[in-house]
């Protein structure tokens, strides 16, 4: 029988085009110590050459039948029966087409098998013990930054990165590419969870090591999380994205030790992601309100202004917390779209009061880091006022130290602008971050504020008040305003007033309410009125007797 009218001739016509057809060709013209040699390099495309280079021989010597029993074995049937070859042909061609991916899923810059393999190492460990088992994932984050100028280095880099992963782990845990930047490691060796945690963490700390290249020395930024199955993940899959999900750049603590977030449950985990696409959706479906919290002046009794605060309230979950949802607002992108929307909503309030003839008070909003950085930051708050009619000093600008940081020159810029406008700004939380004086000297703030922290119950603690006296004397000699927000009770009021405070801002007054509520306190003047000193009673009796 001429070769192409044998039967495995016929199976490699039915094949589609690929690797494995290839191998099935090279099977049917070569003896299988051949078939060998050119599957060195990739173990499973060698067996399959062997079994068809075998086949090839069984057809040769028995004849067609049997190669017809053979092909119905490769087709997976468990009791083959004598059937024509042309129907067997067709399932062996789509089992070898689900196997081709396997075959050649090798990554081809670290030569790590991917995901497949790593699923298939977490499904053969014994279900009892996989609970103390650990999944460690560790991504190269700066893969792509130097992908965009330089491929073949960020190829250089990732494929060192990967050996050294691969080195520290050693042969007895399983390592697969996962992503284009990132390696994951099953260490089903490990009989307990907090080991296999230390050496996960003993892994990532020499991953961060510098990576040399020629002439290129390259200080790796690292992104590594971990997940195991007792946090819940039931499939390899779950356990994966689990693990991915944790990602985060390391923190190193005291001696040196690397510090990995924890991979959050499925249901923290689920109740993240809503709550993401609920704040993306917020602004479209009206669920924000802007409160005001009252600013007093008890020197003078008198309402200076009220700090705008954003507040979220959505269909299901009701009111949700600042605390809670403003920082997720941060991490995922969307601080200009909500700074701009409360900036309008602030300034539209801040018209309204002049309408009312409620004149000489200042709106204070909140800028965040993100906001900073935004190059179009000072034409949107020239449109925002111009919008609404509104005088550059009806509007102050609160941004804690830690935002002023980020990029200082950058601040230092905008606050020239934004002080060239008639914006006045304001220091928030001054005391609870790095409290750095140069920021003080070398940033043109208008108003010190003073956090809640050293507010509290300070008449009966000496190092409170100790730091609220610094504090102020500080703000006076630097020509500042300062106000002293959170006061709860009339101690911390009367004793703040003694150390030269007399701007407030807190529970004792007022908590934070609507817009028309705030108009309608703003206009009573007997509350007002009680709020003033007992020296500025006095002379406005006295000014209401001289002038009658």
């Amino acid at each position: 029988m001429s070769r192409l009218n044998h039967p495995m001739t016929r199976l490699a016509a039915c094949l589609p085009a690929g690797s494995a057809k290839t191998v099935l060709a090279v099977a049917l013209v070569a003896l299988p110590p051949a078939a060998l040699a050119l599957g060195m390099a990739n173990p499973a495309p060698a067996i399959v050459a062997c079994l068809l280079g075998l086949a090839w021989l069984i057809g040769r010597i028995l004849g067609v039948a049997q190669v017809e029993r053979f092909a119905e074995k490769l087709a997976g049937e468990q009791r083959p029966a004598r059937r024509p070859l042309a129907l067997t042909l067709p399932r062996i061609a789509a089992r070898l087409a689900e196997m081709e991916h396997r075959w050649l899923a090798r990554h081809p810059v670290t030569g790590l098998p991917t995901r497949e393999y790593l699923f298939a190492a977490i499904a053969a460990e014994p279900a009892a013990s996989r609970s103390e088992r650990l999944l460690g994932a560790i991504r190269l984050a700066d893969y792509d930054r130097l992908a965009a100028f330089d491929q073949p280095l960020a190829d250089a880099a990732l494929g060192q990165f990967a050996r050294r992963i691969a080195a520290a782990a050693g042969a007895t845990h399983a390592i697969a590419q996962i992503d284009r930047d990132c390696l994951a490691i099953w260490f089903g060796g490990v009989q307990e969870l907090d080991a296999a945690r230390a050496a996960f963490r003993a892994i990532v700390y020499v991953a961060a090591q510098d990576i040399t290249d020629g002439d290129h020395i390259l200080s790796p930024t690292i992104e590594a999380g971990s997940a195991s199955p007792a946090d819940g993940g039931t499939t390899p899959a779950q356990l994966l994205n689990q693990a991915l999900t944790a990602l985060s750049r390391p923190d190193s603590a005291s001696g040196g030790q690397i510090v990995l977030a924890d991979a959050p449950s499925p249901a923290a985990a689920r109740d993240r992601f809503v709550l993401e696409q609920a704040l993306a959706q917020a602004i479209g479906r009206d669920q924000l309100t802007m409160m005001f919290q009252p600013v007093v002046d008890v020197a003078r009794g008198r309402l200076v202004g009220a700090e705008a605060l954003l507040r979220w309230t959505h269909p299901e979950l009701g009111a949700v917390s600042p605390a809670r949802f403003i920082p997720i607002v941060e991490e995922i992108g969307l601080s200009e779209r909500y700074g701009l929307w409360v900036l309008n909503a602030a300034c539209r309030e801040a018209r309204a009061w002049q309408d009312e003839g409620l004149h000489g008070l200042k709106v204070a909003v909140n800028l965040s880091a993100r906001q900073l950085l935004d190059p179009m930051l000072r034409p949107k708050i020239e449109r925002t006022l111009a919008r609404h009619g509104l005088a550059p000093d009806a509007l102050e600008l609160e941004l804690t130290e830690t935002a002023a940081m980020v990029d200082a020159a950058r601040t230092l810029e905008l606050f020239v602008e934004l002080h060239a406008m008639g914006i006045s700004l304001a220091l928030d939380d001054f005391g609870t971050g790095y409290s750095s004086l140069s920021y003080l000297k070398n940033l043109r703030f208008d108003k010190l504020k003073i956090d809640r922290e050293f507010v509290t119950q300070l008449q009966d603690r000496r190092d409170s008040r100790a730091i609220c006296k610094a504090l102020i004397e500080l703000a006076r000699g630097l020509d500042l305003t300062v106000l002293a927000e959170g006061v709860e009770d009339a101690r911390e009021v009367e004793t703040l007033r003694m150390l030269g405070c007399n701007l407030f801002q807190g529970y004792y007054f007022a908590r934070p309410m609507p817009g028309a509520d705030f108009r309608a306190l703003a206009a009573n003047r007997e509350w007002l009125a009680s709020f003033a000193s007992p020296v500025h009673r006095q002379i406005e009796t006295l000014e209401g007797r001289l002038s009658a």
